[in-house]
């Protein structure tokens, strides 16, 4: 993304090393370029029309489409990510995405009680003039903001900051796809403020969304899906990108979407796991996700309590949308195929037991009960959280996929007993999983 001449470098926090090896090629040969159009000129102008000019030549080479007949907005849904925002924004505004295109970066601040606001408004202030800008009314959210801080004119790339008190990833969206909306803009994406987009992220997931969404070219596909690269903190081997392993999985990281299609849904399915809501919402009408050459890179969890954390959330958001979705037999079949979890104590017994049983492997026969066991305890501890907050649409974060593996500890937030609560829970889980791997062997 266009930014003017001599700013400071961003700094970029805890990258994953594929991301910096993924990356650092693209930017050296895109400023190369620049480099060599600007030549020797003394105007410091020159320098900005050079990567300017760079940037239309790249984004009509990988998108096939001109700058100036580009429009999509970017929703970025931020909530209390004070901590990783600088590395996000490094990444994000080295993105070769020019500055006529006619795109809008909506950063939607929602329910945040720490300083992740002011971090992006001082931020963009260093690249772009700020005005306040009245927005639409809100039928989604009557809480949100009137206004927005705007960064940059009108049909032209732009970004802005939007705040609402309501916490919730599926909140921010619908707030999102509502101003993307207003602004005449078919096709929207979201990206996650914790993680790394390559690049050319941007404009292979604009492509690809640009063929299936805005043409129509493929009138069913609704959604398109970006390559998640999950990073192992406790490993350094190549990563290669996550496989789909369920029927309505959408990246939640980043993805695109059809803005008319999901207000004619009536917004994100509210939960946990929206993506995988817009999915199954997808799916169970007949339309299809298509998958791009997008690349967006963050982090696993890094131990195996952090692991069952991550699948209590997702249990959960699945029990939200079991509710939301009792009257569709469509969208429960495809659910109950991508949760077994949720189906009947037989079907998750056989799930999880008999069906993985071997005949005359005895051990293996152990390890299944166990895996049963615990999956069983993970699905007690969903349905508590679904009984205690049927419509939440937060949950608690996964330290070492935000903040790195000394997270505990730098944030004051965190007594001293859950600390040690969640190291206890860690060393047992890894015990049973270290338990599963010497029993398999046999």
């Amino acid at each position: 993304m266009s930014q003017q001449r001599l700013l400071p470098i961003d700094p970029l926090f805890d990258p994953p090393p594929g991301w910096l090896a993924a990356s650092l090629p693209e930017y050296t040969a895109v400023t190369r370029s620049i480099m060599q159009l600007a030549g020797a000129a003394e105007d410091p102008a020159s320098f900005d029309k050079a990567r300017e000019q760079i940037l239309r030549e790249r984004w009509l080479a990988l998108t096939s489409v001109e700058p100036n007949e580009t429009r999509f907005s970017i929703i970025v849904p931020v909530h209390n990510e004070e901590i990783a925002l600088p590395s996000f924004l490094g990444a994000l505004l080295a993105s070769e995405v020019p500055a006529d295109a006619d795109a809008a970066v909506i950063f939607i601040v929602n329910g945040s009680s720490d300083g992740s606001a002011q971090v992006i408004r001082n931020r963009l202030a260093r690249i772009r003039p700020v005005m306040d800008t009245i927005l639409p009314r809100s039928r989604v959210d009557l809480q949100r903001s009137a206004t927005a801080n705007q960064f940059g004119l009108t049909e032209s790339l732009r970004f802005l900051v939007v705040e609402t008190p309501v916490p919730g990833k599926a909140n921010a969206l619908n707030i999102g796809n509502e101003i993307a909306r207003a602004f005449g803009h078919e096709m929207a994406m979201n990206i996650d403020a914790n993680n790394w987009v390559e690049p050319d992220s941007l404009a292979r997931l604009y492509s690809c969304a640009h063929r299936h969404i805005n043409r129509g070219a493929y009138p069913n596909t609704v959604i398109v899906n970006a390559g998640e690269f999950y990073a192992d903190r406790r490993s350094t081997a190549p990563v290669t990108a996550s496989p789909r392993v369920q029927k309505a999985e959408v990246t939640g990281w980043m993805f695109a979407w059809s803005t008319q299609w999901i207000h004619d849904c009536g917004g994100f399915p509210q939960g946990v796991i929206e993506d995988y809501g817009a999915g199954l919402l997808a799916l169970s009408q007949g339309r299809q996700i298509a998958e791009s050459g997008a690349r967006i890179w963050g982090y696993a969890a890094a131990n195996p309590f952090e692991e069952s954390q991550q699948m209590v959330r997702f249990l959960y958001g699945a029990m939200q949308l079991s509710r939301h979705f009792s009257s569709d037999p469509n969208a429960m079949k495809i659910l109950l195929e991508d949760f077994p979890n949720l189906r009947p104590l037989m079907g998750r017994f056989e799930h999880h037991f008999l069906r993985k049983f071997k005949a005359g492997r005895p051990i293996t026969l152990a390890r299944g009960l166990i895996r049963w066991l615990r999956n069983e305890i993970l699905a007690l501890r969903a349905r508590q959280k679904l009984y205690r907050d049927p419509n939440g649409q937060t949950w608690e974060p996964v330290y070492s996929t935000k903040f790195g593996l000394s997270a505990a500890e730098r944030l004051p937030t965190e007594s001293f007993v859950a600390r040690m609560g969640y190291a206890l829970a860690g060393k047992i889980l890894i015990y049973f999983d270290n338990l599963f791997d010497f029993l398999d062997r046999f």
